[in-house]
């Protein structure tokens, strides 16, 4: 795992970590060569649906390439890192119907009971354990499943959580959308708005007062009693990380430490220092490093992912 816990809240972490999507081998072996700290694997060619499911195959060639780059002794790189998989059978909404949700379930249990080591590739189907090899198999899931009025269905996503036991994981960007419900149903409230009713968060490290409404406090509380580790989040839907730093960073300051709050969205080079300026609480960064200048749209920047890493290391100076 990462040697920086996702959990960590001090107001100014030693220094965040960053995760980086990745949908192929490729950006698996780029990501990992540049400083990455955490990598979310998702289906091939799914970059444009917002990451799905990825396959078992795919799994298997990403840790082959991440187990032949440990294996070369020229380069100086890390032991490990984390790979966490999509659990998304699907573009589009994050409500299921009960086939998506099985599948969902068998999807989870599928990947997670996959185990590839470089002297026994195993076909798709093999679900043996190999010990004593750092990289071998997925570390934790990434989903998160809405109920139709657009808030956390944590009846399935409990479930999903304890199939993925003792893995941790993430609920992604669907808590996007319950954000932006929430905020249509108080589109009364500004965002200066100062009532300091119940479920507000006072949050001192912008030296601000930043509210956490009710509603969403009561959001926030489902996912942590759910049982995940980490939220990813760029503040509510069509808004990217920097623009929804406010939102981060009150989910932040409630979290309290029980749960990570992942910015992502749009989070790139140039604007990371800025988006931590605005979040210094935030433990860890979530970018695709897909810049769209290689000719590639699933493919990580090599350069992209060195600028994010060594952005976040300048900031604890």
């Amino acid at each position: 795992m990462s040697s920086t816990s996702i959990t960590e809240q001090d107001t100014r972490p030693q220094c965040s970590s960053l995760e980086i999507a990745i949908f192929n081998a490729t950006s698996a072996l780029l990501a990992y060569a540049a400083g990455a700290d955490r990598l979310e694997l998702c289906a091939e060619g799914s970059f444009s649906h917002g990451g799905t499911t990825p396959s078992l195959s795919t799994l298997k060639n990403v840790i082959s390439s991440l187990q032949q780059a440990q294996g070369d002794t020229t380069n100086n790189y890390k032991k490990s890192i984390p790979i966490y998989a999509m659990i998304r059978p699907r573009g589009g909404d994050f409500v299921y119907a009960t086939e998506d949700f099985n599948l969902m379930k068998e999807q989870l249990l599928a990947l997670k009971n996959a185990s590839y080591n470089d002297e026994q590739p195993p076909n798709d189907q093999h679900d043996g354990i190999f010990n004593n090899i750092s990289f071998s198999k997925v570390n934790g899931f990434v989903f998160g499943i809405l109920t139709e009025d657009g808030r956390v269905d944590r009846a399935r996503n409990e479930d999903l959580v304890r199939l993925a036991a003792p893995l941790p994981c993430t609920f992604h960007r669907a808590f996007d959308e319950v954000i932006t419900s929430i905020e249509q149903h108080r589109s009364t409230m500004t965002s200066n708005s100062s009532d300091g009713g119940a479920g507000s968060v006072s949050s001192s490290n912008n030296h601000k007062e930043i509210l956490l409404h009710d509603g969403l406090a009561n959001e926030l509380e489902a996912v942590i009693e759910a049982g995940f580790a980490s939220i990813l989040t760029s503040g509510g839907t069509g808004k990217s990380a920097l623009e929804g730093a406010q939102q981060i960073n009150a989910l932040t300051t409630a979290a309290d430490g029980r749960i990570a709050i992942i910015a992502g969205g749009g989070v790139r080079s140039s604007n990371i220092a800025e988006l931590q300026s605005k979040s210094p609480g935030t433990p860890f960064f979530h970018s695709s490093a897909i810049v769209g200048n290689d000719g590639d749209s699933d493919v990580a920047s090599q350069h992209e992912v060195k600028a994010l890493k060594r952005e976040l290391v300048l900031s604890r100076r």
